[in-house]
């Protein structure tokens, strides 16, 4: 179990502050944001290459701030694999044998996680004549014979295409369960994290905004930075107008609509954003008289090999500035629905669940 307590330190002007993570044994935590957030830094900080302002870091309940890399037993793959050249594939693999008289994994082991990563065939092959899905192979592969319970993975599979992507992130998963393994990954890749992360935490400008379980973080953002990294959203602004028992009625000026939202932590005149889950948003509703339901026109399809995606407009009355209107923009699955056409009429419903409000700073 991995364990990070309070964690800051300062790189340049960049701060990081009280960093709290807990990666239980055989679990995968994701640290999921963008670039320049600080998640290298972290790991860098966790591995022993940073050092820390304040703060404590625990492995198996041991606090090893303060021991030198090599004591920590903590594998560590950067995002540039930290190969070596002049090695080859099975001397890379085996390069953890040279300095450590305990925890390495046995011959029985070691052949057992070449088998799982599918390089047996590649042994002898230099690195530089590897492939790039080859070399992130052999870096989990070192990383794994080294025999530590815990392992770090900057961006592992960024430059990698999506297919082989997915056969490693099976690969990975397989391995980790076989051995108890803790992982803790950065990644800014959102399906990357859905598949790996039991837990993820959010990480902005240097600081946690959500921590949690996988499902409850992704279903559940408490706030608006959570959202622009966990998913495609469409945003709003609005006025809260409005306060019931069990609820708040926002207006959306660029809409024209009124929305019925769950939070009741407004009062009214208070300024929101409301963030609407694009694959959230149902396509012509039964009734179209229900609460969040808006009529509009339809401006473009796009499909995509994944899903496809509308782009609507709301059917303004007579009179409004285009300029004011707002697109609303919904991505689906159902391929029954590609008959659509541009300026067809299209009404839609949000369901109040899926609609997510945040004060304006």
């Amino acid at each position: 179990m991995l364990q990070i307590n309070n964690l800051s330190m300062t790189a340049g002007k960049f701060s990081i502050d009280d960093i709290n993570l807990l990666v239980p044994d055989g679990c995968c935590h994701v640290l999921l944001g963008g670039t320049g957030n600080g998640k290298t830094l972290i790991l860098e900080a966790i591995a022993g290459l940073r050092s820390i302002k304040s703060g404590e870091i625990y492995s198996d309940g041991i606090n090893i701030e303060g021991e030198f890399p090599e004591n920590r037993y903590i594998s560590y793959v950067p995002q540039d694999l930290a190969l070596f050249p002049h090695l080859n594939v099975e001397k890379n693999i085996l390069y953890p044998k040279r300095f450590k008289k305990n925890h390495i994994r046995s011959d029985e082991e070691i052949r057992e996680i070449i088998k799982y990563l599918q390089i047996e065939n590649i042994l002898h092959r230099s690195i530089k004549n590897l492939s790039g899905g080859e070399k992130q192979r052999v870096a989990l592969a070192r990383a794994f014979v080294s025999g530590n319970k815990v392992l770090l993975l900057d961006e592992p599979f960024s430059a990698l295409h999506f297919t082989l992507k997915r056969t490693l992130w099976g690969m990975l998963t397989d391995i980790q369960k076989r051995f108890n393994i803790s992982i803790l990954m950065v990644t800014h890749d959102l399906e990357e994290a859905e598949f790996l992360a039991d837990y993820v935490s959010i990480l902005y400008k240097g600081r946690i905004m959500q921590s949690g379980i996988k499902e409850e973080v992704f279903e559940n953002p408490t706030q608006i930075e959570v959202t622009k990294i966990t998913g495609h959203y469409n945003y709003f602004s609005g006025e809260v107008i409005g306060i019931n028992d069990d609820s708040c009625i926002v207006y959306i000026s660029s809409l024209d609509s009124i929305f019925s939202v769950n939070n009741i932590a407004f009062i009214k005149s208070d300024k929101v954003t409301i963030a609407i889950r694009t694959n959230k948003i149902k396509i012509n509703p039964l009734d179209d008289k229900i609460p969040n339901t808006i009529k509009c026109k339809m401006q473009n399809l796009y499909k995509t090999s994944n899903y496809n995606q509308l782009a609507l407009l709301p059917d303004k009355m007579k009179g409004e500035r285009i300029d004011e209107v707002e697109e609303i923009v919904v991505d689906f699955y159902d391929d029954k629905n590609l008959d659509f056409e541009q300026g067809q009429k299209i009404t839609i419903h949000i369901p109040i669940n899926d609609i997510y409000v945040f004060k304006n700073n």
